[in-house]
């Protein structure tokens, strides 16, 4: 699903969200989840709830390149905007020949048992797990795309892309990832930018060459480290466990507003606004910034967008 088009230094930008990267991505994470310390609550929850399905994906890791074979592959551009449903009826219409030349990357081949067994997980994940996963996550990840797309035109592509991990260099005409060796891509071959979100990807840089494209996927970080309940999350709820406070977040969704503004709306004292905005603002809900003499308040929609995902995540 595209979210904005647009070129940049001579290069096609696309801000798009893949649910297939996505999906492919958390099946890795599944598997090879002491690399993910990130997502270990997700990994643990799922493993109890479906744990004859995640050992067959664990037994099919080395098969499946940890699952990563349909977005490794050189293939992979001809399915990346598909969605999943799509993408699985895609992969059932391959004849082995097809699907042998999909995965010859991995230097690995398949029988039609072996490619028949491989698309019954991935089918059965989809309806059992992920289907659900995605409901909550495209949401966000689109909004958090929108806000990415409006950072990347303020900035440029290439100082937008410096932000994307610590291992992604930009310097002078070129690109570096530092990964198991350096990566190096002049600028003036890079035609056409993918840029995602994922909630997966923490700690990988992950790259993926086509002809003249680039991916970057920028990190989004859905857990602590911890297996506690982040501190953050209770901020959050307990901001919005206020009548008053519900009525000024209410107003500021509308727009930006000062302390005075807010007080006149409401018929309160601006102190008593000042005291709910200094909690609202603990909990990163509302950002203020200096209007001449005033300070004004922007509520922040992203975190209201990721309060279903952060409940689902803690409490299951």
């Amino acid at each position: 699903m595209v979210i904005d088009r647009f070129e940049d230094e001579k290069v096609e930008v696309v801000f798009a969200y893949f649910p297939v990267w996505e999906m492919f991505f958390s099946m890795h994470v599944l598997v090879d989840s002491d690399h993910h310390l990130y997502r270990r609550r997700w990994v643990k929850r799922i493993s109890e709830k479906e744990p004859e399905l995640v050992k067959h994906m664990i037994d099919m890791s080395a098969a499946t390149d940890k699952w990563l074979f349909v977005i490794d592959s050189p293939k992979w551009s001809q399915m990346r905007q598909m969605e999943i449903e799509e993408l699985i009826s895609c992969l059932q219409e391959k004849n082995i020949y097809q699907w042998n030349d999909m995965i010859e990357y991995t230097g690995r081949r398949m029988d039609i048992a072996g490619r028949d067994a491989v698309i019954r997980v991935i089918k059965e994940y989809y309806e059992r797990v992920f289907m659900r996963e995605e409901r909550l996550l495209r949401p966000y990840l689109t909004r958090i795309l929108q806000k990415e797309q409006e950072l990347c035109k303020r900035l440029g592509i290439w100082r937008w892309c410096e932000g994307i991990h610590p291992r992604l260099l930009v310097e002078g005409d070129c690109l570096v990832y530092c990964k198991n060796r350096e990566y190096c891509y002049q600028k003036t071959h890079v035609h056409r930018i993918y840029a995602m979100a994922s909630t997966f990807v923490n700690p990988h840089l992950w790259l993926y060459k086509g002809d003249g494209e680039l991916e970057m996927v920028k990190e989004v970080l859905t857990e602590q480290a911890e297996e506690e309940i982040p501190n953050d999350c209770v901020l959050v709820f307990k901001a919005l466990g206020d009548h008053t406070r519900l009525k000024i977040v209410k107003l500021l969704m509308q727009g930006t507003l000062t302390t005075q503004e807010i007080s006149l709306k409401m018929g309160i004292s601006e102190a008593g606004v000042s005291k709910h905005l200094r909690i609202l603002n603990q909990a990163g809900l509302v950002r203020k910034s200096m209007k001449g003499h005033y300070v004004e308040y922007h509520f922040l929609t992203e975190r209201i967008d990721f309060i279903p995902y952060t409940f689902y995540e803690m409490m299951m």
